[in-house]
């Protein structure tokens, strides 16, 4: 039973660059509008710049579509991974028992979509905060969370404990 095992696996959803695709296309309207209210291009080169235009205001989003695919996390029963990097890969590696606390959000524009963000607050120097970002099924996956945190640290024997500033002074 100490081998570990994997429990949820997921992405952040492509919803995070739906702003990124309406400026872009915004901005490639315009420049669209302005390329063709202009009388000083005509014919073909006009449609290349035009292209050229759409090309070029819509990279952001294409960039961001393609950092979203490449960025993964991973729940075990012992640990927590959160995978980055589309050429240069980073794997950030958190142990479950250092989780202190954690907090669900679903904001307006999440729940269109039925996703929600977790927030986790760690004892961890290097990670205080993990956020999960615009997952689907948050609600099963932070309970997922919960109970394997409780789990290992009761299996470990290992508590949180909160120390204010000035109690020990």
């Amino acid at each position: 039973m100490n081998e570990e095992q994997l429990i949820w696996k997921g992405t952040p959803s492509q919803v995070l660059n739906l702003p990124a695709l309406f400026f872009g296309i915004l901005a490639a309207s315009a420049l669209t509008v302005a390329a063709l209210l202009t009388v000083v291009v005509t014919g073909p080169l006009a449609i290349i710049l035009i292209a050229v235009a759409w090309v070029v205001c819509l990279l952001p989003w294409l960039g961001k579509v393609i950092s979203t695919r490449f960025h993964r996390y991973e729940l075990t029963n012992q640990r927590f991974k959160h995978i980055t990097g589309v050429f240069n890969r980073r794997v950030e590696v958190m142990e479950l028992y250092r989780i202190k606390d954690m907090e669900l959000e679903m904001p307006f524009h999440f729940r269109i979509f039925g996703l929600s963000r977790i927030i986790i607050s760690t004892s961890d120097r290097t990670t205080p905060v993990v956020v999960l970002n615009a997952i689907r099924g948050g609600m099963n996956v932070s309970d997922q969370i919960r109970h394997h945190v409780e789990e290992l640290r009761d299996k470990k024997r290992v508590r949180e404990v909160d120390y204010e500033g000035d109690e020990f002074e």
